[in-house]
């Protein structure tokens, strides 16, 4: 199963929920689990009202030199309920000062943690910046979703991560448009191409643009603990596209565990 990095650049798109949202609406099969790794800090901690420990810290210790990555995963997860569901969710302290000290654990020796073959691995990174411990965890990941609202200022700060984006990701570099932008996804696909053609000289197919993902207030509150999910809940508008993502990641061609290996011997 593929390890799935979701950032941004600018603004505040909702990588999170985005995160859990994935996760939430994932077969049983794929085991998903979400993993907060921004270096800002986690935020499901205090937002879904769950506890300090285990978290990112006890996965961290975990990780090292682990031979059994399904039980390193156990020693930092805890189970949140979305409606029906139970997702298991590694939070982050807040602050970022911890998250920022286990990432190299996560990214280093205790990489096999976070690219287990048999389970979803979606991990939160938060915001993209020179110099971030999460870039080494981008070259991990079977497909990194760079989240964006469609419009020029956002779109403009993307187009000048784009570089190190193809070049830290050898598996499948998407971008998704969040609600909010100003452009369709088609016209935000052909300013970006233009660019890794003619400035980066590289494929033209290299980056795919997904969304954009609709206003859905109800979902929003629903990820975010303000509302208590209904019977339905799995049919409102922004679970829809999120299983409806998962399907687009799967047309993508998504990286299996193999080309994950390649990856990190080749890092």
């Amino acid at each position: 199963m593929p390890l799935v990095a979701v950032t941004y650049v600018k603004g505040r798109p909702g990588v999170t929920t985005t995160a859990l949202g994935l996760a939430a609406v994932a077969p049983s099969r794929v085991r998903p689990v979400v993993v907060e790794c921004d270096p800002a800090g986690g935020d499901l901690m205090y937002r879904l009202d769950l506890a300090a420990t285990p978290s990112l810290v006890d996965l961290a210790a975990a990780a090292r030199g682990a031979t059994d990555a399904q039980g390193a995963l156990a020693a930092g997860q805890q189970a949140l309920v979305v409606g029906d569901t139970a997702v298991p969710v590694v939070v982050a302290p807040a602050g970022g000062a911890q998250t920022r000290a286990a990432l190299p654990e996560l990214t280093g020796i205790g990489a096999s943690v976070l690219t287990t073959s048999d389970r979803l691995v979606v991990a939160d990174c938060g915001r993209l910046a020179p110099g971030s411990p999460v870039w080494p965890l981008l070259r991990l990941a079977d497909v990194v979703l760079v989240m964006a609202r469609a419009r020029t200022d956002e779109v403009a700060h993307l187009r000048e991560y784009l570089a190190e984006l193809v070049d830290v990701n050898a598996g499948q570099l998407a971008v998704l448009l969040a609600a909010g932008g100003m452009y369709p996804a088609a016209e935000v696909a052909s300013v970006l191409t233009t660019h890794i053609v003619e400035e980066l000289a590289a494929a033209s197919d290299l980056v795919g643009v997904l969304g954009p993902l609709p206003v859905d207030g109800k979902a929003a509150a629903v990820l975010g603990g303000e509302m208590v999910a209904g019977r339905r809940w799995r049919r409102l508008p922004l679970m829809r596209a999120y299983t409806d993502l998962l399907d687009d990641l799967a047309l993508l061609q998504v990286a299996g565990p193999e080309a994950a290996d390649v990856r990190r011997e080749a890092s």
